[in-house]
């Protein structure tokens, strides 16, 4: 079904935002044709087992974990998303114990404002629109309870879409619940909160503003929670190809020849920190036993491989100042076995020093591109590049620091 043409806020949201939201129905497309060929109870168990991971990494106890991954059943895409069932939630969350890493409603929801989320939930429009309006629905009326409990005035805090999950206090549990139900009862896998998962800051902005923000927002968390249950494989698949398909060829030959474009701006840089500072661009793929065994080769590209024993390629690029060295991998690698054509384009780097070895890059995943099999180069070398740059950056900036 095309999702797109659905709903009248969708006429409002800027452009990019919509081509985001057309790329997300093509993945989910692909999604759910591979997923007709995999054995329900393990898929089943391959989500659960994602789920408590990305629950465990955000520091969430037990009890947390009990209750994300009850809601994220298959069957939960039945779930009718009422008034009761709201209220329900928002008392289980509230139970949570005080070691989870979320925070609780103040107290319990009324009616009005139980129904004012059911209401979001039933919004005309793509489910990741609907997704995030319901996310910043009950983040204003638990912000609203809050301001209640504190005896402040709730009328502005309450009204406006804001975020959860930033400055010191844990984010509430109960938005990203409701909007993994929102997305699940239109076909979608389950949307678990993950490390740092904090949507876009939007005070001085627009409500419509502010709404699209969170709707890119959204976009990248859904290809990226795709892209995660493409990359699950059964225990029996073929495997990976030996010929690069000419997709990631174009891709890959892009990404080199950008990275040596930044070799020699960035050999200047470090040499007026250190005149012997050296800078390497290599290359290389899954087949090549140089990857793990060079000495040159700190950083295993496979450490950012999604779908274990996929193909993959690589653009290294060695950056040595003093007795510090810092590797950065660009890997261009094949998503979901049996092969689906869809490509993700990772970074990864780690910096090596007299004291250890660190992670340079804090890029998540959902920072990484999406390659769609009818796309050509071009189509995504814009985010690409993006994400090329932010990667130097971030990795000129831990070596430069040291």
């Amino acid at each position: 079904m095309d999702t797109l043409s659905s709903g009248v806020a969708l006429n409002r949201l800027p452009g990019h935002v919509r081509d985001e939201l057309t790329d997300v129905d093509r993945l989910r497309s692909i999604w759910a044709r591979h997923r007709q060929g995999q054995p329900r109870d393990a898929r089943a168990a391959a989500r659960r087992a994602l789920i408590r991971r990305r629950v465990l990494d955000l520091g969430g106890a037990p009890a947390l974990e009990d209750l994300v991954v009850s809601t994220s059943e298959e069957g939960m895409s039945g779930q009718a998303v009422s008034v009761d069932y709201v209220r329900e939630l928002a008392r289980r969350a509230a139970d949570l114990p005080t070691d989870c890493a979320s925070r609780s409603p103040a107290r319990p929801l009324k009616d009005e404002e139980a129904r004012r989320l059911a209401d979001a939930a039933a919004l005309p429009a793509h489910p990741v629109v609907r997704a995030a309006y319901t996310f910043a629905e009950c983040v204003a009326v638990l912000r609203g309870l809050d301001c209640a409990q504190d005896g402040s005035d709730s009328g502005a805090g309450a009204a406006a879409p804001t975020t959860a999950g930033t400055g010191e206090d844990p984010p509430w549990a109960l938005p990203w619940i409701l909007a993994s139900l929102v997305l699940q009862r239109s076909d979608y896998p389950p949307l678990p909160p993950g490390p740092g998962a904090s949507p876009p800051p939007s005070d001085g902005r627009e409500p419509g503003d502010r709404l699209a923000a969170l709707v890119h927002y959204f976009a990248r968390l859904v290809t990226g929670t795709l892209r995660d249950e493409l990359c699950w494989a059964p225990a029996s698949v073929p495997p990976p190809r030996v010929h690069i398909p000419p997709l990631a060829s174009v891709t890959c030959r892009r990404i080199q020849e950008y990275v040596r474009s930044r070799r020699a701006s960035l050999g200047l840089i470090l040499q007026a920190l250190d005149p012997e500072a050296r800078t390497v661009v290599r290359s290389g793929g899954f087949d090549d036993t140089r990857e793990e065994s060079s000495d040159t080769a700190p950083v295993p590209a496979s450490r950012t491989v999604l779908t274990p024993g996929a193909a993959h390629w690589w653009t290294a690029l060695d950056l040595v100042v003093g007795e510090a060295s810092l590797t950065l991998f660009v890997v261009v690698q094949e998503v979901g076995r049996p092969h689906t054509g869809v490509l993700a384009v990772t970074a990864d780097a780690r910096l090596t020093t007299p004291d250890g070895v660190r992670d340079a890059l804090d890029i998540s995943g959902a920072d990484s591109v999406t390659v769609m099999p009818t796309d050509c180069v071009d189509d995504r070398w814009p985010q690409v590049r993006d994400l090329v740059d932010e990667a130097v950056s971030r990795a000129m900036n831990a070596l430069t620091q040291v």
